[in-house]
């Protein structure tokens, strides 16, 4: 049976996780009829639902708005801790950081986006808003197109046939057939470099993590000003100490697998 099939889905539970992904950046407090609005629910389900995760501790309310409380964490958490992964990746990337001064992200591929699952930030001056829980479109970062990679031939028709292929900067890539050159480019080095395709001041370089069998599960990565990426042999010192952070995770996968 298709797990997926429509009479297994509960309608409620899919409006709630709604209402709390109304809320973001941009949006941490919304009115009911902004929650309704931005969940594509009614202002009378909007109503309940909100004051169910009130009454649960996950949102509040001053009687006009609402927002979401800390504990919406336990839901991330959740994911988080059921992955092995995660126990032991924090200290590699720690390390890679204090190495390379530039901030280092893990990210995994869901549908048309990338997630990020883990963050540790450099002391440098860049600014960024990615935190744990950000998404990104995953055609415009290298944590996405380095995963996008190891997909099928099929798998990744589909996606480029879905996908929109919006302008972020002038340096997007918006044509199907150059991306999907570059994607497959992307795979067969082993590596992606992302420059300025989202953001102008934002350059990116990552490799995949994969699991004991050789299945790309996440990618890792380190993000820096464009202007340091183009200085002189910056990005194959980066790719070394990155592939050396990745090799290490992927055998601690392989041993806590054995």
């Amino acid at each position: 049976m298709d797990e997926t099939s429509s009479d297994l889905v509960v309608a409620s539970f899919a409006r709630g996780l709604a209402i709390i992904k109304a809320f973001g950046a941009g949006a941490t407090r919304l009115t009911l009829s902004a929650a309704a609005k931005r969940s594509g629910t009614t202002r009378a389900s909007a109503r309940r639902l909100l004051h169910t995760l009130c009454a649960l501790g996950y949102v509040k309310t001053d009687g006009k708005e609402f927002w979401l409380t800390p504990k919406i964490l336990e839901l991330g958490f959740s994911y988080l801790s059921s992955m092995e992964i995660w126990s032991f990746a924090q200290g590699y990337m720690e390390d890679l950081v204090q190495r390379v001064h530039e901030s280092c992200s893990i990210a995994v591929l869901e549908n048309y986006d990338v997630y990020y699952v883990m963050r540790v930030p450099t002391r440098r001056l860049l600014k960024s808003t990615l935190n744990v829980g950000s998404t990104l479109p995953a055609h415009v970062v290298s944590l996405g197109r380095i995963q996008l990679a190891a997909l099928s031939e099929d798998e990744l028709d589909r996606y480029l046939d879905s996908v929109d292929l919006r302008r972020y900067t002038r340096f997007t890539i918006t044509d199907k057939d150059e991306l999907r050159r570059v994607i497959l480019e992307d795979g067969a080095k082993g590596w992606s470099v992302v420059d300025r395709e989202l953001e102008e001041g934002m350059c990116g370089i990552s490799v995949p993590i994969k699991s004991h069998d050789n299945r790309t599960i996440a990618a890792i990565n380190l993000t820096m000003a464009p202007s340091r990426a183009a200085e002189p042999g910056v990005l194959d010192e980066l790719l070394d100490h990155l592939q050396q952070t990745a090799n290490s995770i992927n055998m601690s996968l392989s041993d806590n697998r054995s």
